[in-house]
């Protein structure tokens, strides 16, 4: 008895070390860090090259959890810190984290950098994955359709698409995969940066089973007060859902 018990105790030692030592070898992550609450500058890297961002950090914001954010894509010769002050009143007494991108819009070197810019903000805040969503106007959102709506490996990365004064552009939207953002469209029916391509784009999302939104306004090629307000209710409410569904 004695010999089998030193046997396994023996057996048991030996299993035990290539796991102690494959503990020891696992790497860490990174410490995220900390953030102070209200409007702050960063910068990330991407392709090897810094990409700056302005945030929006909301009150409590800590790394002990996470967070639903908004990413913001300006228009064509926009800036993050500007785009960011000119959306902020619509998103309430309490935003989720907003991020505004520099490098996003139709006239910048930006194909498909809003996915980029989202891997890497996940070393710098610690985001939700269940609620990412994004908001372009003008040729942010002429981006926002290529590089997202019409891209199948990154459309289950996004619980919402807002596309402000802009719809449609290069391609077709794929299949719908299981895991589908919802698509706003927010336009004024005399801008022709909505008009012409939004039909065509809302068409050909419902024909392939895609959740549309559109909220008409006349306000021209702008970003209409009451109607981003009330794309920020939907995006509360859609987060308040999921948080609901994942207590359960």
């Amino acid at each position: 008895m004695r010999r089998l018990l030193l046997s396994s105790l023996l057996a048991c030692a030996l299993l035990g070390a290539p796991l102690l030592a494959l503990a020891k070898d696992a790497p860490k992550k990174p410490k995220l860090p900390r953030w102070k609450k209200g409007q702050q500058q960063g910068t990330v890297t991407i392709d090897g090259k810094p990409e700056a961002f302005t945030a929006l950090v909301p009150r409590g914001y800590s790394t002990k959890k996470t967070w639903p954010v908004v990413l913001l894509a300006h228009g064509n010769g926009g800036k993050a810190a500007s785009f960011l002050q000119a959306v902020k009143p619509a998103a309430g007494k309490k935003p989720p984290l907003l991020i505004s991108l520099e490098r996003c819009d139709n006239n910048q070197d930006a194909v498909g950098y809003v996915p980029k810019y989202l891997d890497a903000l996940k070393s710098q805040f610690s985001i939700d994955d269940k609620n990412v969503y994004a908001l372009g106007f003008s040729g942010g959102g002429f981006r926002l359709w290529d590089d997202v709506v019409c891209q199948a490996a990154q459309l289950p990365r996004f619980r919402g698409v807002i596309l402000v004064g802009s719809a449609r552009q290069s391609f077709d939207p794929p299949d719908k995969p299981a895991q589908a953002p919802t698509v706003i469209l927010v336009g004024d029916p005399q801008d022709r940066n909505f008009t012409k391509p939004g039909p065509a784009a809302v068409k050909a999302l419902k024909a392939k089973g895609y959740e549309v939104i559109v909220h008409e306004h006349t306000a021209g090629h702008s970003l209409p007060r009451k109607e981003l307000q009330a794309v920020f209710v939907w995006i509360a409410k859609t987060i308040k859902a999921s948080r609901k569904r994942k207590r359960r």
